[in-house]
């Protein structure tokens, strides 16, 4: 098991994260236990179940991939002050996609469905777990519950189309791990990744079942296609703090 974490973040982690979960007494369960660990990303071995549990036990979230839960918080890399799971930019472009999607298919209410980043995804009979900045669900909600104990956990299985808005503590996950376990899922049509320190959308259209077209735009007067409609990148970025000056 391995622990990623800023060059600039000096403090070392209080838990170990070299055996089973069950083995450990410190490991996080509140955010500022979380914050004080001083790590961008957290990676501990742990098992599917242990998984669910601290989910619905953790005041912040977690991912599960290859036995091995993970969580990400951004730190300021001048000051390391920490800043949350995510800046001020990030939820500001969150909110944005989410609203102007949701402009895309109003006509169309009971035919696609928008999550928000409580939604979790479960893929495969891997059971990866994870959770997108916006999720979109065309037609009917499919979801997969596994049991623990005495509770169950629930998580979405037939995303039609995924939003990630990138920062600095999940950028590298997000753009390997995180895409090519997206790409597994049959229901996926489309990826969006969001740049919020510059104008860079990218994004990954499915063509069959395992080729995907990607494309990439810098400008704000570019056109994001989402299905046979299209999102300009100035309504993206236009008046987002902290963001890029689109003019």
């Amino acid at each position: 098991m391995s622990v990623s974490h800023s060059t600039a973040v000096k403090r070392s982690a209080i838990v170990r994260t070299d055996v089973p979960l069950k083995s450990r007494l410190h490991f996080p369960r509140t955010f500022e236990d979380r914050a004080d660990l001083g790590m961008r990303e957290l990676r501990a071995p742990a098992t599917f179940e242990e998984y669910l549990k601290l989910s619905l036990i953790c005041d912040f979230q977690l991912h599960y991939r290859d036995g091995h839960i993970i969580s990400f918080i951004e730190i300021d890399a001048k000051t390391n002050a920490i800043m949350g799971e995510a800046s001020i930019s990030h939820e500001a472009i969150v909110m944005r996609i989410g609203r102007l999607i949701d402009e895309l298919f109003e006509a169309e209410p009971q035919t696609y469905h928008l999550l928000g980043s409580n939604a979790k995804i479960f893929i495969g009979p891997e059971r990866r777990g994870y959770n997108a900045d916006v999720t979109v669900v065309k037609g009917e909600i499919k979801q997969q519950s596994y049991k623990y104990n005495r509770r169950s956990v629930s998580g979405i299985t037939n995303p039609w189309l995924i939003v990630e808005v990138l920062s600095e503590s999940t950028r590298d996950f997000d753009l390997s791990e995180k895409l090519s376990d997206y790409k597994q899922i049959p229901s996926l049509q489309q990826i969006i990744f969001i740049d919020q320190s510059a104008v860079h959308v990218s994004t990954y259209i499915r063509v069959s079942e395992n080729e995907w077209r990607n494309l990439d735009f810098h400008t704000p007067e570019a056109l994001l296609p989402v299905d046979t409609k299209s999102i300009s990148l100035r309504r993206i970025y236009q008046h987002i703090p902290d963001g890029p000056e689109v003019g």
